[in-house]
This record gives structure tokens, sequence and C-alpha cells, in this order.
């Protein structure tokens, strides 16, 4: 029979279990723990991003400390781990880690507990694996189910409704993979809004990297006024008397010009 049970959130950090060294499962409960259960911001430096829900961004460093692990390497192992069982989606940038949480809307809503309960009593009946609730993420069944996992509910039917518009309605399956690429974005929601705006089918993290980074194209050189222009024209007539080929091989007197120099008498 699977059941569920509601713990607060803070348990984990609870002095009793302060110094003691997490295991796995205590690791992956921290990480649901503490992914944000409402859109929220984080300032990775200079710049402020949006978290959507069931997300959190993290160093390996302070999730080594958070659960006493010993190694930076032992954190990153388990969340490849996770990342290869489909419970995680991990993007790293500046320093900083983003972990979103698979299937969290749909396990943490309270209005889809019964159902999630029931399709984790089915997908484990029969096999070795025990009945965990949460602690395994089973497939989205819908599109709606797998959009959700990354991005609040207007824009998965935002998402939806573009999609339909160009004759291209989602999968299940391929719901799963575009949320997947949303989540390598460090602002999903902004990924989503990308794709409808340009009308994309489908999307790459790196079409909106290429559309975000500054275009450092070349600059043409300043024009040249009257003046100086006439001062260059001069040089050259002088050049050619002298012998002159190039600025560059005079080592003679110059001849500095007034503005009004170059105005002929009349």
């Amino acid at each position: 029979m699977t059941r569920w049970v509601r713990i607060q959130a803070s348990l984990l950090d609870h002095p009793l279990f302060a110094d003691a060294e997490r295991s796995p499962s205590d690791a992956w409960l921290w990480l649901i723990a503490h992914a944000a259960w409402a859109p929220t911001q984080h300032r990775i430096g200079s710049q402020v991003v949006t978290v959507p829900v069931g997300a959190l961004f993290v160093t390996l460093r302070g999730l080594a400390a958070a659960w006493n692990w010993k190694s930076d390497k032992r954190v990153r192992t388990f969340l490849k781990l996770l990342e290869d069982h489909g419970m995680v989606v991990t993007r790293t940038d500046a320093g900083k880690t983003q972990i979103t949480i698979c299937n969290y809307t749909k396990y943490q809503e309270s209005g889809h507990l019964r159902d999630a309960a029931g399709t984790q009593a089915r997908r484990t009946k029969g096999t070795s694996t025990p009945e965990t609730s949460s602690l395994r993420s089973d497939d989205p069944r819908t599109p709606r189910e797998a959009l959700s996992a990354v991005l609040d509910a207007d824009r998965v039917e935002a998402v939806l409704d573009h999609r339909r518009s160009l004759r291209k309605p989602l999968t299940a399956h391929a719901a799963r993979l575009l949320a997947r690429k949303f989540a390598a974005c460090l602002d999903p929601a902004a990924a989503a809004d990308a794709m409808i705006a340009n009308g994309w089918q489908g999307f790459e993290p790196e079409w909106l990297d290429r559309r975000q980074r500054p275009q450092n194209r070349p600059q043409a050189p300043p024009r040249k006024s009257a003046f100086q222009q006439h001062q260059d024209d001069c040089q050259r007539e002088i050049d050619k008397v002298l012998g002159r080929t190039t600025d560059d091989d005079f080592t003679g007197n110059t001849l500095d010009l007034a503005a009004r120099d170059h105005r002929a008498d009349r």
C-alpha cells in the first residue's frame, strides 16, 4: 500500500541532525525541501534570474557543507546519478548550479496527491522497487504535466496553444524533451517566451544564448572633417615634392596649417 505523509521542510535542518552525515536519501529529500515552492528570484553576480517552481540554485561546495560530505566530487557524482535516472535536470553557469526537480509540481500540489499515489502504486506493483511516494520520479503522462515541471501554469498553456497553432501539438514524450531544454536555461520562463515570440516549433538553449550575447561588430572608422582631409591632401603633395612615399619615412620639418589656410584667396 502506498501512502503519503506531510513533514515540515525544516526537519532536516533540526539541531539533532545538524552534525550527521547525510545519506543519499537524506540528500534527495533535502533538495525537495529546499526547492522553490513558488516562482522567485535569485541573484548571480550582477544578474537577477527567475527561479521556477521546483528549482533551486546551489554550489557544489555549499551542498557538500549542508550534507556534511567531504568532497565536491561526491556531490557531483550524486547529482549525475539523479540526472541519469530522470529525477533532476542540472545546469551550471558562473559557478552556480541550477537544480530542477522533475515532477515537483505533480507531487507537491495537493490536488494531484491522490492521482500521483495511484500512479506510483501501479508502476511499482510486482517489482522490487520500494513504494516511496516522491522518492522516485515517474514520467509525466501528459504534455501539461511534463511542462509543469519547469513552467508556471500560464506559460504551460501558452506553449501548448503555440504548438497547436503550428498544427504540431505536443506529445508527452516531446513535451518531456522540450521541458529539459527549457530547464537547461537560467530562466526557463524566458526560454518559453522566446520560443513563442519567435514562432519556433522547438527550442535549443544556445538559440537564446546567441540572442542575449552582445554582438561585437567592428566599428567603422570615424569620418574626417573637411579641415583634416585638407591637411592630409597637403601632406601628400609635400611628400610628392620631397620624394617621400609614406609619412613614416619623413624625418624633416613638418608644416602646420591653420583652419583658414586651406581657403583660396579671391
